[in-house]
């Protein structure tokens, strides 16, 4: 079932038996509430809140739309019956062959179906919601933000939380990975045109969290996940190229922080904190407000429960890294973006295990490697029961341990002091388990009691029935 815009996506989950409608639900914490109940469920349905306190039925958010296996897979375009390994793999190699498709521009377009322009502009005509308890405020979370480097002239897309500050002014709370196009326009005396998209189709969403390494856009990769250009329009008040069929679009300049600014925030990040304090963000000032009749925000905000799909995380990115390199025998990879990374391997020479975890740390989820976690092929990296178990019977502490130091660190790192954050000190630590049986005596290891998979095949086949009866 194919889609274009969210609406179809939404028409979608609800054929699917994936979407529950909450009616009459508040922006002010209860939303995130719901949504982070909801996301702990075994099934974890996509939420499409409607009849929101204060906005008239039709202005809706949707949350946990990619938060389990169906509705990620079904945006990815991976077939349902595969496993988890399979799946990351069908997608590494899929990510191989990737072909940009290049935007069609439309003058035609859904989200221009409402424009206020200038004093027009009024943020609050759309709900906001606040998260969590100890927010600064509300956010938008399932941003679409377009920009332009105003040297290469390419278009760039990432996604990052947006927070009220006014009826026509938010802030952004980003990383660094805009700020070097937001300086350049700032160092020559300019404000930087920005565009916010707050409901896209899904497929946008993704390729704005993908590390695509540049030139490579999000709506080029976009195109090519869907197999067709996504239709993209020219804004009315800058001249970037916004999602025609988005659900609200916000355009303006983005405005360096100034001195004696009131600050903002902080915000639950997705490694579970509260990293900062109160900080001086940019400001952007809407000057036009573009929005489709009955608008639907897209709604993903970092709860742990609701982040954690193996396709929306870097594991396919890693593991072709590593394939890259030469290194062989990568059985699968499994990364969590609060600081897990764990390989499966089948040794084939000593010192393998150095080779793939090191590699692991330089590849583009290394700067979010907490722990890096090196297994045997008879382990499955996506069960941590299993590698857990792997650790405390084929780890030994006293000789596979390595601790690498003064690498490049992740701004959502809890444990970074105030002191090293002041001299703008990012670098961090990472620990390397070797949790492999050792190469050198591996014949000799211990069998395990795992039953073997001809003899698992055969038995789900004779007993698969009365074991579903009994299920």
């Amino acid at each position: 079932m194919p889609f274009k815009d969210l609406r179809e996506f939404i028409h979608n989950l609800r054929q699917m038996g994936e979407l529950k409608v909450i009616e009459g639900a508040s922006c002010d914490l209860e939303i995130g509430a719901v949504t982070e109940i909801a996301a702990r469920g075994e099934k974890c349905p996509a939420l499409l809140f409607d009849s929101i306190k204060g906005f008239p039925k039709g202005h809706r958010i949707l949350t946990n739309a990619l938060s389990n296996r169906v509705r990620e897979r079904h945006v990815f375009g991976v077939a349902q019956d595969l496993s988890e390994r399979d799946a990351v793999k069908y997608w590494k190699e899929r990510l191989k062959g990737c072909k940009p498709v290049a935007p069609k521009e439309v003058k035609a377009a859904p989200v221009k179906e409402n424009i206020l322009l200038g004093d027009e502009v009024d943020l609050g005509k759309i709900p906001w919601p606040k998260w969590h308890e100890q927010d600064g405020g509300p956010y938008m979370c399932g941003t679409f933000v377009i920009t332009r480097d105003p040297e290469s002239k390419d278009c760039h897309a990432a996604s990052f939380p947006f927070t009220w500050v006014n009826h026509n002014t938010v802030a952004p709370h980003a990383g660094l990975e805009m700020d070097g196009i937001w300086k350049k326009y700032w160092d020559g005396g300019r404000p930087c045109p920005v565009a916010i998209s707050l409901g896209q189709d899904p497929v946008l969403f993704v390729a704005a969290g993908m590390d695509l390494r540049r030139p490579i856009s999000g709506y080029a990769f976009a195109g090519w996940l869907r197999n067709e250009p996504v239709e993209v329009t020219k804004g009315e008040c800058t001249d970037l190229l916004i999602p025609a069929t988005s659900e609200v679009v916000l355009e303006g300049d983005l405005l360096p922080p100034a001195q004696g600014q009131e600050s903002e925030g902080p915000f639950g990040e997705a490694s579970g904190y509260y990293l900062e304090g109160k900080r001086s963000m940019p400001r952007l000032k809407v000057k036009g407000m573009l929005f489709r009749n009955d608008p639907v925000i897209l709604g993903n905000p970092p709860f742990l429960e609701a982040n954690c799909g193996v396709l929306s995380s870097k594991a396919a990115f890693i593991w072709k890294e590593l394939e890259g390199l030469g290194i062989p025998n990568i059985v699968a990879v499994n990364h969590y973006a609060w600081g897990l990374t764990i390989i499966s391997i089948k040794q084939p020479y000593p010192g393998h295990v150095k080779r793939v975890s090191h590699a692991a740390l330089g590849s583009s989820a290394g700067s979010s490697m907490r722990f890096v976690i090196i297994v045997d092929e008879d382990i499955d990296p996506y069960s941590l029961g299993k590698v857990f178990w792997a650790v405390a019977t084929r780890y030994e502490p006293a000789q596979a341990l390595d601790i690498v130091r003064r690498i490049s660190g992740d701004g959502l790192d809890p444990y970074r002091v105030k002191e090293k954050k002041d001299i703008g000190n990012y670098t961090s630590s990472t620990a390397i388990i070797d949790a492999c049986r050792p190469y050198h005596w591996m014949d000799k290891f211990p069998r395990t009691t795992d039953i073997s998979e001809d003899l698992l095949s055969k038995t789900a086949e004779k007993w698969s029935r009365v074991l579903r009866q009994h299920g």
